[in-house]
């Protein structure tokens, strides 16, 4: 799958990342290329940002993002919890009410 192939509420998914961090817009958009539906994508999201919820040190120590982008492991934290309930919002609704894919 290509992120051309993503609703509009799944692409929004790839904005909010951005707004904290180019690393995590990049990866998110990248994964895309890992899986065949959207679904199977945002699952994928879903789990890579539970683990970075779950350490986000880690994440931050692995990227340089302190040195690379200003971002914390409190702010990326954060936002990948706020993205992992989104992606929760997103996976709850029947795929033609997430959006068109105007791309």
């Amino acid at each position: 799958m290509d992120t051309d192939d993503l609703t509009e509420m799944a692409w929004g998914l790839i904005v909010g990342a951005s707004r904290v961090s180019d690393t995590l817009k990049a990866e998110l958009g990248a994964m895309a290329g890992r899986f065949k539906t959207e679904d199977e994508w945002l699952r994928g999201v879903r789990a890579h940002l539970v683990n970075i919820f779950e350490d986000p040190v880690d994440y931050v120590d692995f990227w340089d993002l302190e040195n690379m982008e200003a971002v914390t492991a409190s702010m990326i934290g954060s936002i990948a919890a706020e993205l992992r309930d989104r992606v929760d919002t997103v996976l709850s609704m029947p795929m033609n009410e997430r959006g068109a894919r105007s791309w």
